[in-house]
């Protein structure tokens, strides 16, 4: 159950990774569709996460990976930016980060929100990572499957997908949900919301 008698968030919106540096052929037709979600201001709060890929990154030191390293392909894609209130950044996987943490709070009035929303880029990396961390915290993290991609094509999508409904459960996906109002919104939360305690 909520607790309304304090200042909630409402609903809040983490999007997770969508920068130039991960749209590629199998995510750029995510784009339109997460443009066209945001454009309709169904959430109270849309947060963003940026992956910076630093030289001291696990990723770059124990992986040998790369990109993501200048500033173009860290910046947000341009058609998701007027609709983003904030920004926080990382190194690592996981958009959970301490920084994140103390946002939600701060949105919440001093605690963690009950549910978030999420989608982006990659699903079975940051995503996926981001969702985990937010659950093992006790935030639901509602996943918006159709909003969601990864960079390297649709088996690493749908192995992430897999994943997903293993670690956090499928009640917390949302699945291929035409979201187009704020009652589409309220009608996702009061289904998940009964069943989970």
């Amino acid at each position: 159950m909520i607790d309304n008698s304090r200042k909630t968030a409402g609903d809040i919106l983490i999007v997770v990774d969508v920068q130039n540096g991960f749209t590629k052929k199998y995510t750029v037709e995510k784009i339109p569709l997460i443009e066209d979600l945001l454009s309709r201001r169904l959430f109270d709060t849309v947060v963003a996460t940026k992956y910076w890929n630093t030289p001291d990154s696990n990723i770059s030191r124990l992986m040998g990976w790369k990109d993501l390293c200048t500033e173009a392909e860290q910046d947000l894609v341009p058609e998701i930016k007027p609709y983003v209130d904030h920004i926080t950044t990382k190194n690592i996987y996981s958009g959970a980060t301490p920084e994140m943490t103390e946002l939600l709070k701060n949105l919440n009035g001093g605690s963690l929100p009950e549910y978030v929303f999420l989608l982006g880029f990659d699903t079975e990396c940051c995503l996926l990572s981001t969702a985990a961390d937010l659950f093992e915290m006790g935030v639901r993290p509602l996943v918006l499957t159709e909003y969601c991609g990864s960079h390297d094509g649709p088996r690493y999508h749908d192995a992430g997908i897999i994943s997903l409904e293993h670690l956090i459960g499928p009640d917390f996906l949302i699945m291929d949900e035409n979201i187009k109002s704020r009652e589409n919104i309220r009608d996702i939360v009061s289904r998940v919301m009964e069943k989970s305690v």
